[in-house]
């Protein structure tokens, strides 16, 4: 057998190899097309061969910069079409500024607000009200502004009216005179001749001329109470006297009434001792025990006095004078027999 022939026969055996073999292996993935199990598998392994071949290829990308390029880029591209395109059928935006903002605990519009109804479900601060068209009157609200409005006006005006009345009058007093010859209180005159009604029984007069007469019912009280009229009994600087006559000087008290049947009492009524004098010298004292002192004393023409030594100056034919210096002479005594005689008075042994 020459080359040739076996060079073309070994090519029909390959053909008929690569023949038999592509028809195997037709018949064989005809048959694992058909197989699920192995379908399944194949795809998990192309899907993990696809993830290991992403997740390599990712490793060497810098993501972050290119999000971060492409959120700028559409947000610059959202932001412009917003700016030029933007449109409502609520908001009609004219401004050229910033007129409106929006805050969690405050909206702040920042010129005129234009609105054909507004409703505030709370309170409301206005510095200016300007009102330009009707109010509504049939409400609770408005009733309560007119009556405080209204109660307002009125002490307001009756205060003005009161003030420029009593001007008036007082101008008209002033200048005219008061005449109360027709002025009546019930079926009297209110003055008659130079008389006040009888009607008249209470005033707040602060200052009279000379009184003729003056009498008083009741309870009297004169100059901040230094001067009371109590149940028939009279207190100076006192409201409480306790007989007809009480007089307070700071803590002393002197008093005067009756004592007992036809027996009249002055003195005290306390622990406190008196004294009486002139010429803002003590004659009479008597203490808180009862002693009473006399620092001069006559009885009828006579009078009755101390001395250390026989008197040197002229009596009266009587006169005695005790000798407060008591000595063995006896002598305790010297009684006037006129002019300077003084007869000496001796105990008897």
């Amino acid at each position: 057998m020459s080359n040739a022939n076996f060079t073309l026969e070994s090519s029909v055996v390959k053909n008929m190899i690569e023949q038999a073999v592509q028809d195997n292996i037709l018949t064989i993935i005809e048959g694992l097309i058909h197989d699920s199990v192995w379908l399944e598998k194949i795809e998990r392994m192309v899907n993990q061969a696809a993830v290991d071949l992403v997740i390599r290829n990712i490793g060497q990308i810098d993501i972050t910069s290119i999000m971060k390029q492409q959120v700028d880029e559409n947000m610059d591209r959202f932001r412009q079409d917003f700016m030029t395109k933007f449109a409502s059928t609520g908001i009609d935006d004219k401004a050229t500024a910033c007129q409106l903002t929006v805050m969690d605990d405050n909206t702040i519009i920042e010129n005129q607000l234009t609105a054909k109804d507004l409703n505030i479900v709370n309170v409301a601060t206005i510095n200016d009200l300007v009102v330009k068209g009707s109010v509504n009157i049939d409400n609770l609200s408005w009733s309560t502004l007119a009556e405080g409005i209204s109660q307002k006006t009125l002490e307001k005006l009756s205060t003005q009216w009161q003030e420029m009345l009593t001007q008036q009058v007082s101008d008209n007093i002033r200048l005219q005179g008061i005449k109360f010859d027709s002025v009546k209180i019930g079926d009297d005159y209110m003055v008659d001749g130079s008389k006040l009604s009888n009607k008249i029984t209470e005033s707040n007069i602060q200052e009279l001329g000379v009184l003729r007469k003056l009498e008083t019912r009741g309870d009297t009280n004169l100059n901040n109470k230094t001067f009371n009229v109590l149940n028939k009994r009279v207190g100076v600087n006192t409201e409480t006297p306790e007989k007809a006559l009480s007089i307070w000087d700071e803590e002393v008290s002197i008093v005067i009434g009756k004592h007992k049947i036809n027996t009249a009492y002055v003195g005290t009524n306390r622990d406190q001792g008196i004294a009486i004098g002139v010429n803002r010298e003590p004659q009479i004292e008597i203490g808180i025990d009862g002693l009473t002192s006399i620092k001069r004393l006559q009885i009828g023409l006579h009078k009755i006095s101390h001395a250390l030594q026989v008197p040197g100056y002229s009596g009266t034919r009587g006169d005695i004078v005790f000798n407060s210096n008591l000595g063995v002479d006896r002598v305790f005594a010297w009684v006037c027999l006129g002019g300077f005689k003084w007869q000496t008075l001796k105990s008897a042994e």
